[in-house]
């Protein structure tokens, strides 16, 4: 009989402390290059729920060709209209990515914030259909630093198409582990969401409560 697998044990140790639905067999979404259909290799472990008012996500222990992540994948759709996709990686893990990564970037497509500090520690890819205004907006001296000093060690996120996946290198299941991602995903998303109401408004730029991950229905 197979050993149980510990970042199984471990996840559905963290949803049960906090409250969160431990999900068997559930998908999911492949929009972005982490979590990309012929890539990943296995959905080890889900579990879904609220991580803070208005921000409820999915998070999971994935396995890929490269090795395993811990990941929460949430929706953030208004985003898109100011940037279609973007990513953010740490310069060290730049070669775990895969296919999908660089059909989408195409080599071409990597952000100058005009910071070399960030530059050391970050490579950021975007669309080029992008608002840069707004990009350089969301990136903020405030949050660079945050980036560089205080997310979690392997710390990376995807957005694309309104799907947003912030993952951790490694099977990270111990409680500090997992609540440092879902305090970096509250982060990230407050401040995506921040940046769109700048743009829009309160009220247009105003998020309802979604499916974690899965676009809006068409109308």
């Amino acid at each position: 009989m197979a050993a149980p697998d510990p970042g199984t044990e471990g996840l559905a140790a963290y949803a049960a402390a906090r409250g969160l639905e431990l999900v068997e067999g559930a998908r999911l979404p492949r929009r972005t290059p982490l979590l990309a259909e012929g890539e990943l290799r296995s959905v080890d472990a889900v579990a879904s729920g609220w991580l803070a008012t208005y921000v409820e996500a999915t998070l999971a222990v994935v396995t890929r060709d490269g090795g395993r992540f811990t990941v929460a994948v949430t929706h953030v759709p208004k985003a898109k209209r100011f940037v279609p996709w973007l990513l953010c990686h740490r310069t060290e893990d730049e070669h775990l990515l895969g296919r999908a990564f660089e059909g989408l970037v195409h080599g071409a497509d990597r952000v100058d914030l005009g910071s070399a500090e960030l530059d050391a520690h970050y490579r950021i890819y975007a669309d080029r259909e992008r608002d840069d205004v707004w990009l350089h907006e969301l990136f903020s001296p405030a949050f660079v630093v945050y980036l560089i000093e205080r997310a979690p060690t392997g710390f990376a996120f995807e957005y694309v198409e309104g799907t947003l996946c912030v993952s951790l290198l490694g099977s990270r299941t111990l409680a500090e582990d997992l609540d440092g991602l879902r305090d970096a995903t509250v982060e990230l998303v407050g401040k995506l969401r921040a940046e769109i109401r700048e743009r829009l408004g309160e009220a247009k730029g105003r998020s309802a409560p979604t499916p974690p991950g899965y676009p809006e229905p068409e109308p």
